[in-house]
């Protein structure tokens, strides 16, 4: 018993390396290998040219050992063919998705057609498109976020991610009210500014870790002489504005007037991140957070003596 276990393991055909999705996709888009695929992954006995497709005896031999090569097909024990681990899930993530998202083909060119609809709100065409997939088989295979405006964040790491994704985008203005510190966050903010984005910001922070702080430091003892330059324009420039705020609530990024990030605050620790929104295409959102933008701007302090700091540094 032992003795047949391990010759059957030795007979077993081996991919010769991990296959990298570059070759998967460049097999795959062979039409004769793709039936093959599909049909061992149901199992087929010994040769099995005919069922994918009237194969000749090369043909076939030539692809099915592309298969078996690239780790996706098997021959078993009983002399059937079926599809490995790694070929299953490629038939299953590919394939049958591909099918049911052909099938849902015009419900697709619906989304786009409201995508491209200036005249709606964003929040209605999200829910127009919310209710297209609801109706088709997409829903099984993806949600509304993935289609529409907007995105979850469930992750203090992801709203990140989101937030320099925003700012990446921005051409003109930027709205930034934030609790929150991150270097690369910073770093772009100060990039965008270089490049001409008119810039508005709100630091919730607390004051050994806040925005004016930090510049303070970078006054008294810049890296370099390139950085100092930068913050000493900046905060001379007109398009830069920064106030200060202790007990901000909640932090929130608008860019363009259009694109918005937002976070919900935890009703158990107001201090900790819950969740946020990324929203990429809401003029009306992003209106409501820019005039909520003004109205804690009237609550907040603004450090004027960065500018005197500035002068006398440059002396």
């Amino acid at each position: 018993m032992g003795a047949r276990r391990l010759e059957s393991e030795r007979t077993k055909v081996k991919p010769k390396s991990v296959p990298s999705t570059y070759q998967i996709f460049a097999g795959l888009s062979d039409p004769l290998m793709a039936r093959m695929l599909k049909t061992a992954y149901s199992g087929v006995k010994d040769d099995f040219s005919n069922v994918a497709g009237k194969l000749n005896k090369r043909q076939y031999v030539t692809r099915l050992k592309r298969l078996k090569d690239l780790g996706l097909v098997e021959k078993k024990e009983d002399n059937m063919y079926r599809t490995t681990s790694l070929g299953s899930l490629v038939y299953n993530s590919n394939f049958r998705t591909l099918e049911k998202i052909l099938g849902s083909f015009w419900h697709l060119h619906a989304v786009d057609v409201l995508k491209g609809r200036n005249d709606l709100p964003g929040t209605e065409r999200d829910l127009l498109i919310k209710e297209l997939l609801e109706v088709s088989e997409l829903n099984q295979i993806t949600n509304d976020t993935h289609l529409s405006s907007f995105t979850i964040v469930r992750n203090f790491e992801r709203l990140i991610i989101e937030v320099l994704r925003v700012l990446d985008n921005a051409k003109k203005e930027i709205y930034f009210a934030s609790r929150y510190h991150d270097p690369h966050v910073s770093s772009l903010v100060i990039k965008k500014f270089a490049s001409g984005v008119r810039l508005h910001i709100i630091d919730g922070n607390p004051a050994q870790t806040s925005l004016d702080s930090r510049i303070n430091a970078i006054l008294r003892t810049a890296p370099d002489k390139e950085t100092y330059r930068q913050v000493v324009n900046m905060i001379r420039s007109p398009r830069f504005e920064l106030f200060r705020l202790e007990n901000l609530s909640t932090s929130f990024i608008v860019v363009d007037d259009r694109q918005v990030v937002y976070e919900t605050v935890s009703y158990v620790n107001p201090h900790d991140f819950m969740i946020g929104i990324a929203n990429y295409d809401d003029s009306s959102l992003a209106e409501k957070y820019i005039t909520y933008f003004h109205l804690l701007k009237q609550d907040a302090g603004s450090p004027m003596f960065l500018e005197e700091t500035a002068r006398a540094s440059s002396r």
